[in-house]
């Protein structure tokens, strides 16, 4: 009996993705594991894998077509075997696909409002003013998506006198981020504080590694340093969820990596189980998937607190919003060279401010203190690393 291959659930809020490319060809032969396609969510570019063996039977949805979780994108069995009626009738690559996935023509008339459409484009329909009804929607069998809703509030919107311009649409991802910076700063009371690092023991911390043959990256040492501080501080690896609070199994750290205007936060697991070593190649292979775009999509809520470095630039310090989910951020500036009094005397140090926002909700200005207390321990420690 042939094997539906349905669209997996991609991570909290994604309710469809696009199909990218078919990587694999109806007639192909397929093993189970094998990559049949990329598809694009919102916040990343993920591998459609094989959860079945034998033939490329049909593919049901088009590249350049969109999907939802749980729909059927293609059929795999043994060579000839018949596939269910109702998608004998689709095309897939090779031909049309009716109704699915294609901008609908044009029409004055206004359609009739689908039966399955999400609360999320229901909700941001009734905050812009939107009819539903005069929508014509472009997701999977005319499913009316965000970006739909979006379009339609802005041909709907008068142009300025002053400009012509026409208004470009964002990026999946840009959107996504978008929407989650919007909604922390809605509803996330942000706690602030800063302290000042002395970064003697971490530079001569990366030149012995160096010598060894690869340079340790700040990223691996700031990561390294939350999960300890956070190993002593529990409710930094938690997180609000109504009038309840939600403990994480693990230490998990999202780290913010951008690629020109898109903005990425792949979640580096277990951080407290590994050494420097391993934190630095994760990074190291993390970054590359991004800019290969081959990173697998994953719900950036699996992690509790976040890393923004942006040491990289003449940056003293900066405010970050906490990404929704999460418990806090820490931001990391420049390291500079500065007078600072040791032991009655004054010396130059490689000083680094760093700056944490905290859920307010859940995390008091002791408690902050005390975490951001026990980075700066652990930074300057000669037992880092």
């Amino acid at each position: 009996m042939a094997v539906a291959i349905r669209l997996p659930d991609m991570g909290t809020n994604v309710e469809e993705c696009k199909v990218l490319a078919w990587k694999v060809k109806e007639g192909d032969s397929v093993k189970r594991g094998d990559v049949l396609a990329d598809v694009e969510t919102d916040k990343a570019v993920a591998e459609l894998e094989s959860t079945a063996e034998g033939v490329l039977l049909r593919c049901l949805v088009s590249a350049g077509a969109t999907a939802r979780t749980g729909e059927i994108l293609a059929y795999i069995g043994k060579a000839g075997e018949s596939i269910p009626a109702e998608a004998a009738n689709t095309h897939g690559p090779g031909g049309p696909i009716e109704g699915r996935g294609l901008r609908p023509s044009p029409s004055h008339v206004a359609a009739p409002l689908p039966s399955r459409i999400s609360p999320i484009v229901r909700n941001l329909a009734a905050k812009l003013g939107v009819d539903l009804r005069q929508v014509q929607g472009t997701g999977a069998d005319g499913i009316i998506t965000r970006e739909d809703v979006q379009r339609k509030r802005n041909s709907t919107l008068p142009v300025p006198l002053s400009t012509s311009t026409p208004v470009e649409a964002l990026s999946r991802m840009q959107a996504a981020v978008a929407r989650a910076v919007q909604k922390s700063w809605r509803e996330v009371p942000h706690l602030r504080i800063s302290a000042s690092i002395d970064m003697g023991r971490a530079l001569e911390l990366r030149e012995q590694s160096h010598s060894a043959g690869s340079k340790i990256s700040y990223d691996a040492i700031f990561l390294k340093a939350m999960a300890e501080a956070a190993a002593s501080h529990p409710l930094f690896l938690a997180r609000i969820e109504g009038d309840g609070i939600v403990r994480s199994s693990g230490i998990h750290i999202a780290l913010a990596i951008s690629l020109g205007d898109e903005l990425h936060l792949p979640v580096i697991r277990d951080v407290g189980r590994k050494d420097l070593r391993a934190l630095h190649k994760e990074i190291a292979e993390l970054a590359g998937r991004i800019k290969t775009h081959q990173l697998k999509a994953e719900p950036v809520s699996a992690a509790t607190m976040a890393l923004s470095n942006l040491g990289m630039y003449p940056i003293e310090e900066f405010d970050a919003i906490i990404f929704p989910g999460h418990s806090s951020i820490l931001t990391v500036g420049a390291i500079q060279l500065t007078s600072t009094v040791i032991d009655g005397r004054v010396e130059i140090r490689p000083v680094v401010k760093l700056k944490l926002a905290a859920d307010h909700r859940l995390i008091n200005g002791r408690a902050a203190a005390e975490f951001l207390t026990e980075v700066k321990k652990t930074l300057e420690s000669q037992n880092l690393g």
